[in-house]
């Protein structure tokens, strides 16, 4: 019976060993999230006159201007999924944002989702705005 205790006893400190290694080892290869910020410019929309949409993309205090992906879809309140469009973002490596050009022809409520994949992680924030 002591025999047993102590195989036990050996066994469950070699897996309390082996979990805190792998726990230790995940945490150091898991990196910073990657952070969205998009911002409109001029902020107050109006119909027929261009705007500029910006994406500020960072992980950690780094600028991240290597994205693989950074999309804007873009859509007026009440739209089906198939009336959505997506624009491809230009990098300024001045200003170190992701942007795109639009002008919206009709008042309203619009959405924007930027799709931003980068170092192997997604991140999507979506920005409601109105259009006057």
């Amino acid at each position: 019976m002591k025999r047993i205790g102590v195989y036990l006893s050996v066994v469950l400190i070699i897996l309390v060993g082996c979990t805190e290694n792998n726990e230790n080892q995940n945490s150091e290869d898991v990196p910073e999230l990657i952070k969205v910020n998009v911002e409109m410019n001029p902020q107050d929309i109006n119909a027929n006159t261009e705007v500029i949409i910006k994406a500020k993309v960072t992980q950690g205090n780094d600028v991240v201007d290597d994205a693989d992906e950074v999309k804007f879809e873009i859509w007026k309140e009440g739209q089906s999924d198939q009336e959505h469009v997506k624009i491809d973002g230009e990098y300024d490596s001045e200003a170190e944002v992701y942007f795109i050009k639009k002008t919206f022809n009709e008042p309203g409520q619009y959405f924007v989702i930027s799709h931003v994949t980068a170092r192997r992680m997604h991140n999507m924030p979506k920005v409601q705005f109105e259009v006057k």
